[in-house]
C-alpha cells in the first residue's frame, strides 16, 4: 500500500509555499472590470479564460447545464429557460459559474478548444456579440451618490449602464434615476435588438440595504424582477442568470456582515437582530418572484465535490493506489465493525473512499457539513484552503499517512490554526488547543507540552503515530461549530464510534484510538465526554442567552414546532373523519381507510397539487379509494391550477410570504423558551431565573399566541365533488387547540353542498335520491359494489362511515325504496335470504360484509321473488336421467315426460333447463330428423349463446355425437398456475372491452387469488359459469383490478373455458404463443 506521498503529485504551487489560499476568494466584478478595463484585481487563472477552464475548472452537471442553457436562450431559443438561479451555499460554484458565464459571453468561440466538455460549440457566440451585465448586491449603491461622476444608484440604472454606457443611461435617464421601478419603455430601449447576459450577484444583500434605504425599496425590486423576468421570458436572446439565499437562510451565517451592510445604508449602528428583521423581510417579498420564475440550478452536487477539490490540488493521481489503499481500510473495518459507524464498513464506503482519494471522506464531510456551516468560512473556497495548507504540510514534513484524516491538519501552524478558528469564529477556544492538544503557543504553557503529548510519552503508540495527538485533535476540531446549540446540535462534538471512524487508519487502530479518547477523562482539562458525545468545552456566559438560543434554532426545529402545533389545533381526538397530518405529497395520504381522510396540510410545504393528492398515492400509485380525500391547506401554500391563487401570488407577493414568516418568528421564539426551560444549566442559566411568574407568563403568552396564529392561516379545503371535480370552500375559525371548530365547519358545508350522508340521510327525498344512484346501471347491485362505488367513485357523495351505507339500506327496505337479498351457493333461481318492506332485515344481519345485494321492488317482482315460492324441482337432473335413459330425443318427447314424471314441471321449466345444458355442454341440440345418419348442425356451448330450443329440435348427449363421429375435437382449454398468472397479469384489464367488441365465451371458472396489494392485505376474486353479457358488465370491476394488479403481485390464477371458440378473441390472446 503507497502512502499518498508516492501516490500523488500536488500541483507545483502548492509544494513550492508560493500558493496563495486567497486565490480561491474570487467575485464577480473584478472579471467584468478587466473585459472592460484591462485591470487585472484577481490571480491569473480567474482573468485568463484559458487557465480557468483548462486548470482550475471540473464540468459539474450544474455547470454545463447552466452554460448551455443560457447560451441556448441569447442564441434565441425558446425551448429552455430564460431565467436561472444558482441554489447554493456560500463557495459552493456560483460565483464560479457566473465567471464561466462572463468569459464565454464575452470571447464566445475564441475558447472552444478549452470548453468542448462545457458547452455545446454551436451555442458559443460571436466575441463582443453579447452585452455583459454583471451586479453585485453587496456593491451598487442604494443612495443617490454625491459628485458631478455618473454613477448609477438604482439596479435598473446599472444595467442600462452596463449595456449602453452614457448614451444610454441617457435616454433612460428619467426611469434610471426614479426610485419606482420602471414600465415597458425602458425593457424597449435597454433590450431591444440585443443579446444580453444579465448577471445578479448576491440579491439577498441588495434587498436588505435596499429595504434599509426606503420602505418601499424590496417592493420596488420584486416589481422590476418580475417584469424584469417576464420581459425576458417573452423576448429571444436574454438571459438572466442570479443568486438568492432562501428567505429562511439567507443571512443566518452572515448577521454580523449584514448588520455592517445597513449600517453603512442608514448611516447608524444597526443590531444583528435588527439588521436579520430587515434581511429576512426584504429577501422575501423578493423572494416569491424569484421562485415562481427562475429555474433552479445546484452548480457543484457533493458527489460531485471530490472531483472538484482533486482538479484544483493535484496534476496527478494514482487511481490503482487508491483501489490498494481502500481495501486496506475495508479489511481493517470489517475486523472492527462492532466499534464502528454501520458505514465504514460498507461497500459503497470502499467507492466513497477511491472517489476521495487522498483524503479520507470523514475528512470531505467535516468541512462540507461542519466547518462549512460557519458563516465566514465560504463552503468549497474554505475547504480548498484547509486542504490546499494540509497537503502542503504533509510533503513539507513527509508525513507517510495512507489517506489524509482530519488529525493530520497542522495545528501547529499559524496560518492552519488562523484559517480554521478564525473563519469558525473559535479564536476563544486557542486556549483549549494549546493546553489539551497542542498548537503555536503550547510551548509557552508550564512545562511546554499538551496533554496529548504528556499522555502519548506516558503511553506511546508502537509505531510512533502520536495516537492521543490525533484523536483529542479530532474531538477538538468537531467542537468548533454548533457551540451555540450544546449537545443538541448535530454537528457539535462527536460520538465514540464516529471518532473512531474519523482517526483511525491502517497501522493506527481503532482500539488504540479508543485508548487514547478514554484517556481524555484522566488527562484532558476541557475536552470531555458527555450524554454519549465528545467535545471540547469553555464556561458558558449568561448574556443574551434567550436571543443566543433564538439564533442556533434551525429551520428545521422551526419547521418541526409549526407542525407539532398544527397537530394539537386540529386534534384527530373526537373527530368524525381520519385526520393525517403533516401532508405535503399524495404519498402521506393513507389509502383503503374506509373512511373520510382530513389531510392537513403541512405549513412548510411550499406548493401542492391537489388533483395528484386525490388520485394518487404516490409516485406511479394510482389511488384506489379517491373519493375519501378532504385537504384542508394553509394560506401560505401554493395550489397548483388554482387560478385564485395565482392572481393572488402575482398580485400580492408578499402577503403568503408575510405571513410564513409570522408564523416562523412566532415558533422560534418559542422553541428558544422550550430550550431554556427544559435545561437552563446548558446555556449557563440558574434555574432559579426561570422560576419567575414573568417567563412563565411569556411563555404561556407565545405558546397560545402561536396557536392562534397557526389555527388562522388554516383558512382553505379541498374534496372530490359529486359532479367529479376538485372544489374548494372556505373555512374561518376562532383558532385555539383541539380542532373542533374546524371538523365542525367541514362536516357542515360538505352536508350542505349534498357531498356527505349522515345516518339522518334517510328522508323520502334522500331515498328516491338513492335510488337514482344505486340502479343507474341495473336493477341489481351488489352492496360491496355499492360500498365501493361511495369510497372509489369521486362523482358520488362520501360516506361518513360504513355504518351510514347499512343504516340507510335498512331504512330503504323499511320504506320499500328497495329489498335486500343473498343468493345461495346453488343455482336456484331465488335467493336464500329475501327482505322486503313486509320482511324488514334483522338487526343481527350483517349487511355490509354478508354478501347481500339490493334489487328494486319492480325487479323482485319481475323475478317472482315476492310470490310464494314453488317445490323446488331439480329439472336439470331430470332432464340428464331421461337423455341418459334415451340418449337421442325430441325436445317435446323430453318435456311431456318430465312433466307426467313431476306436476310441478313447466314447460317452460323444461325449455329453461335444457338450454342451460346445451349453453354448457353437456347437452347438444340440432334442428331436424333424429334417425338420420349424416351430421347434423349442433349447437352447444357458445355457439348456443342466444339459442332457446324448440318443441320440433332434437336433443343428444355429447358422447352419442362422437361416437357418430359429429364431434371433431375436445373444445376444452384450462390454463392455471404459472402460465395463468403470466397471460391474465397484463390481460385483465381488458376483459370487458373484449366482450364489448365481439367476445362470445362462456367461462366456467376465472380465479384470480392471493393477490398481495402493495399497502398491505390480500385480495381473491373468483367468478364461475359467467356468460358474455356478464362480462360485459363487469368491464369497470376488470379496469380496476388491472390497474391494482399493475403494482400489486398475483401469486395464483386459473381460467376454464367448456367450449373454447376459436373464433372469440378471448381465446385467441389465450391462445397465443
Amino acid at each position: 500500500m503507497l502512502s499518498v506521498l508516492d501516490a500523488c503529485k500536488p500541483r507545483p504551487e502548492i509544494l513550492a509555499g508560493t500558493f496563495n489560499p486567497e486565490v480561491f476568494t474570487a467575485s464577480l466584478a473584478p472579471i467584468i472590470e478587466y473585459y472592460r478595463t484591462g485591470r487585472r484585481r484577481l490571480d491569473n487563472v480567474y482573468t485568463d479564460a484559458s487557465l480557468f477552464f483548462g486548470q482550475a475548472t471540473y464540468p459539474t452537471q450544474g455547470l454545463r447545464t447552466t452554460l448551455n442553457e443560457v447560451f441556448a436562450r441569447i442564441a434565441g431559443s425558446f425551448s429552455v429557460p430564460a431565467i436561472h438561479r444558482l441554489e447554493t451555499a456560500f463557495g459552493g460554484g456560483k460565483t464560479h459559474t457566473l465567471i464561466a458565464c462572463t468569459h464565454i459571453a464575452f470571447k464566445g468561440r475564441e475558447l472552444q478548444d478549452v470548453t468542448a466538455d462545457l458547452i455545446d460549440p454551436s451555442l458559443l457566440p460571436e466575441p463582443g456579440s453579447v452585452s455583459v451585465v454583471g451586479v453585485s448586491g453587496d456593491e451598487i449603491p442604494v443612495h443617490k451618490p454625491q459628485g458631478e461622476a455618473l454613477v448609477p444608484y438604482t439596479l435598473w440604472g446599472e444595467i442600462a449602464y452596463q449595456i449602453g454606457g452614457e448614451e444610454l443611461y441617457a435616454e433612460v435617464e428619467a426611469e434610471a434615476t426614479s426610485y419606482a421601478a420602471p414600465g415597458r419603455v425602458y425593457f424597449d430601449k435597454v433590450f431591444g435588438g440585443r443579446k444580453v447576459l444579465i448577471m445578479l450577484d448576491e440579491l439577498a444583500q441588495y434587498a436588505a440595504r435596499l429595504e434599509a434605504a426606503r420602505h418601499d425599496g424590496a417592493s420596488q425590486l420584486s416589481a422590476f424582477l418580475m417584469s424584469l423576468h417576464g420581459y425576458a421570458r417573452n423576448n429571444p436572446g436574454i438571459a438572466i442568470v442570479l443568486t438568492l439565499a432562501s428567505a429562511t437562510d439567507a443571512f443566518s451565517r452572515q448577521t454580523e456582515r449584514l448588520a455592517q451592510l445597513i449600517g453603512q445604508v442608514r448611516g447608524e449602528e444597526v443590531s444583528e437582530d435588527d439588521a436579520l428583521s430587515i434581511g429576512e423581510h426584504a429577501v422575501r417579498s423578493v423572494a416569491s418572484v424569484v421562485a415562481r420564475d427562475a429555474v433552479q440550478i445546484i452548480p457543484v452536487h457533493g458527489t460531485e465535490i471530490a472531483s472538484v477539490l482533486a482538479k484544483r490540488l493535484f496534476e496527478s493521481i494514482d487511481r490503482k493506489a487508491a483501489e490498494e489503499t481502500a481495501d486496506a481500510y475495508m479489511e481493517m473495518y470489517r475486523r472492527n465493525s462492532e466499534a464502528l459507524p454501520d458505514a465504514a464498513s460498507s461497500d459503497g464506503f470502499r467507492e466513497r473512499m477511491i472517489a476521495n482519494y487522498p483524503f479520507h471522506p470523514t475528512l470531505v464531510d467535516f468541512l462540507n457539513q461542519k466547518l462549512a456551516v460557519a458563516e465566514n468560512f465560504q463552503g468549497t473556497r474554505g475547504v480548498l484552503r484547509v486542504l490546499a495548507l494540509a497537503v502542503r504540510s504533509l510533503w513539507e514534513k513527509k508525513h507517510a499517512v495512507p489517506m489524509i484524516h482530519t488529525c493530520h491538519l497542522d495545528l501547529r501552524s499559524d496560518r492552519v490554526v488562523n484559517e480554521i478558528l478564525g473563519r469558525t469564529g473559535s479564536s476563544d477556544l486557542l486556549f483549549v488547543l494549546n493546553a489539551d492538544v497542542g498548537s503555536v503557543d503550547t510551548g509557552s504553557l508550564e512545562g511546554g507540552r499538551s496533554n496529548a503529548e504528556v499522555a502519548d510519552e506516558r503511553n506511546p503508540h508502537p509505531e510512533g503515530y502520536p495516537m492521543h495527538e490525533y484523536a483529542w485533535k479530532t474531538v477538538f476540531l468537531h467542537s468548533l461549530v454548533g457551540r451555540s446549540e450544546g449537545l443538541e446540535s448535530n454537528i457539535f462534538g462527536l460520538t465514540e464510534s464516529e471518532a473512531l471512524f474519523s482517526t483511525s487508519f491502517p497501522g493506527l487502530t481503532p482500539p488504540q484510538v479508543l485508548t487514547a479518547l478514554k484517556e481524555i477523562a484522566n488527562s484532558a482539562f476541557y475536552l470531555r465526554y458527555e450524554q454519549g458525545k465528545y467535545f471540547a468545552s469553555e464556561e458558558p456566559t449568561i448574556n443574551s442567552v434567550l436571543a443566543r438560543i433564538r439564533r442556533s434554532v434551525s429551520t428545521d426545529e422551526v419547521r418541526e414546532v409549526l407542525d407539532q402545533t398544527a397537530r394539537k389545533v386540529v386534534s384527530p381526538k373526537g373527530a368524525p373523519f381520519h385526520v393525517e397530518h403533516d401532508v405535503s405529497a399524495p404519498e402521506h395520504i393513507p389509502d383503503n381507510t374506509g373512511k373520510p381522510v382530513l389531510g392537513v396540510v403541512s405549513l412548510n410545504a411550499e406548493s401542492i397539487d391537489v388533483e395528484a393528492m386525490i388520485t394518487t398515492a404516490g409516485m406511479n400509485r394510482p389511488r384506489v379509494q379517491q373519493n375519501l380525500v378532504i385537504l384542508l391547506v394553509p394560506e401560505t401554500v401554493s395550489v397548483k391550477g388554482d387560478a385564485e391563487q395565482v392572481q393572488m401570488l402575482t398580485e400580492y407577493p408578499i402577503r403568503a410570504f408575510e405571513a410564513k414568516q409570522r408564523l416562523e418568528g412566532v415558533a422560534r421564539q418559542v422553541r428558544a423558551l422550550r430550550l431554556l426551560a427544559a435545561n437552563p444549566q446548558r446555556y449557563g442559566v440558574n434555574p432559579a431565573h426561570l422560576d419567575t411568574p414573568d417567563f412563565r407568563e411569556r411563555s404561556s403568552e407565545r405558546e397560545n399566541a402561536l396557536l392562534t396564529e397557526v389555527a388562522g392561516v388554516y383558512t382553505r379545503f379541498f374534496y372530490p365533488s359529486a359532479q367529479g371535480r376538485i372544489v374548494w370552500r372556505d373555512i374561518r375559525t376562532a383558532g385555539g387547540e383541539g380542532g373542533t371548530p374546524f371538523f365542525e365547519q367541514i362536516r357542515a358545508a360538505l352536508i350542505e353542498e349534498g357531498e356527505l350522508l349522515t345516518s339522518e340521510n334517510t328522508t323520502h327525498a334522500d331515498l328516491l335520491n338513492m335510488q337514482q344512484l344505486l340502479f343507474q346501471n341495473g336493477d341489481v347491485i351488489s352492496l360491496e359494489q355499492a360500498l365501493n362505488n361511495f369510497l372509489m367513485l369521486r362523482s358520488w357523495p362520501m360516506l361518513e362511515s360504513q355504518d351510514v351505507l347499512e343504516q340507510i339500506v335498512r331504512a330503504g327496505v323499511q320504506k320499500g325504496s328497495w329489498c335486500v337479498f343473498k343468493m345461495g351457493e346453488g343455482q336456484g333461481a331465488r335467493p336464500d335470504e329475501f327482505y322486503h318492506q313486509q320482511n324488514e332485515v334483522p338487526m343481527s344481519v350483517s349487511l355490509l360484509h354478508g354478501g347481500y345485494s339490493l334489487v328494486t321492488v319492480q325487479g323482485a317482482k319481475q323475478r317472482g321473488w315476492t310470490e310464494p315460492e314453488r317445490p323446488t324441482v331439480d329439472v336439470r337432473r331430470y332432464l340428464l336421467d331421461y337423455m341418459e335413459e334415451n340418449q337421442e330425443a325430441r325436445m317435446s318427447e323430453v318435456s311431456s315426460a318430465l312433466i307426467e314424471q313431476d306436476e310441478n314441471i313447466t314447460p317452460q321449466d323444461v325449455q329453461e333447463a335444457a338450454r342451460e345444458l346445451i349453453r354448457d355442454s353437456r347437452l347438444m341440440s340440432y334442428r331436424g330428423d333424429s334417425e338420420h345418419d349424416d351430421k347434423p348442425d349442433l349447437l352447444y356451448g357458445n355457439r348456443a349463446i342466444m339459442y332457446t330450443p324448440d318443441a320440433d329440435d332434437v336433443l343428444v348427449l355429447p358422447k352419442v355425437a362422437e361416437e357418430k363421429g359429429w364431434i371433431d375435437e375436445d373444445r376444452g382449454l384450462d390454463i392455471s398456475g404459472a402460465e395463468a398468472v403470466e397471460r391474465l397479469q397484463g390481460l385483465v384489464h381488458r376483459l370487458g372491452s373484449m366482450y364489448t367488441r365481439g367476445a362470445t365465451t362462456t367461462i366456467e371458472l376465472l380465479g384470480l387469488e392471493e393477490i398481495i396489494l402493495p399497502d398491505g392485505g390480500m385480495l381473491t376474486v373468483r367468478l364461475e359459469d359467467v356468460t358474455p353479457e356478464s362480462m360485459k358488465a363487469l368491464g369497470e370491476l376488470f379496469e380496476v383490478l388491472g390497474n391494482v394488479l399493475r403494482f400489486a403481485e398475483l401469486r395464483h390464477a386459473d381460467i376454464r373455458i367448456a367450449d373454447a371458440d376459436d373464433n372469440c378473441p378471448l381465446v385467441q390472446e389465450l391462445k397465443k404463443e
